[in-house]
């Protein structure tokens, strides 16, 4: 995260974590290993949380709630996740050239998406989501925004993630444009209920 992919060396992991290059190299034939190794724990880790906290939450607003502003809080300590997502950030871009990174990247994704679209399913069937939309269409926008309000939060001290937030779940639940055309404007869409 510090130095870039190309720059950091094992020799530089291995003093950074205290061990000799050789006990490093025990573990993890590779810079390229041990990077998506750590990748994956942190996913993993991550749904793991995210499957805890959201167990039992029925209704898709709260889920949204929920999962929005988690992602807000992990910035409250914002060198560790920018260490956290910079590494990401230097994996994605090496994923543009590299075919090996890129499947990587690619899968871990999918895994992301499946999560997602399982929730948006879920949500559809409670009729809470328009069942026009593909799920795995609304799974990939939610991810996008999510990933990109990550990278402009890393990159940029100054983006405030509560207020982004708040704009988010306006769009989502159909909050964002003014509502001017009264009663017509609320009944006009063949998905949407009054209430």
């Amino acid at each position: 995260a510090r130095t870039g992919f190309h720059q950091t060396t094992m020799a530089d992991i291995a003093a950074e974590a205290g061990v000799s290059d050789t006990l490093a190299y025990r573990y993890f034939s590779s810079k390229d290993e041990l990077i998506e190794a750590a990748i994956r724990r942190h996913d993993d880790v991550a749904v793991d949380a995210l499957a805890i906290s959201s167990d039992g939450v029925e209704d898709f607003r709260a889920l949204v709630d929920l999962l929005i502003g988690t992602n807000v809080r992990r910035f409250e300590h914002p060198e560790e996740m920018r260490a956290t997502m910079g590494m990401y950030f230097q994996v994605w871009a090496e994923a543009l050239h590299d075919d090996d990174a890129r499947e990587q990247v690619v899968d871990r994704w999918r895994h992301h998406f499946d999560i997602a679209e399982g929730m948006v399913r879920r949500a559809q069937a409670a009729e809470q989501i328009s069942s026009r939309l593909d799920p795995r269409a609304v799974a990939w926008v939610m991810l996008a925004t999510h990933y990109g309000s990550n990278l402009l939060a890393v990159l940029d001290p100054e983006v405030d993630l509560e207020k982004s937030k708040e704009v988010m779940v306006a769009m989502i639940f159909g909050e964002f444009l003014e509502q001017t055309g009264g009663e017509a404007s609320q009944s006009s869409h063949p998905d949407r209920k009054k209430g």
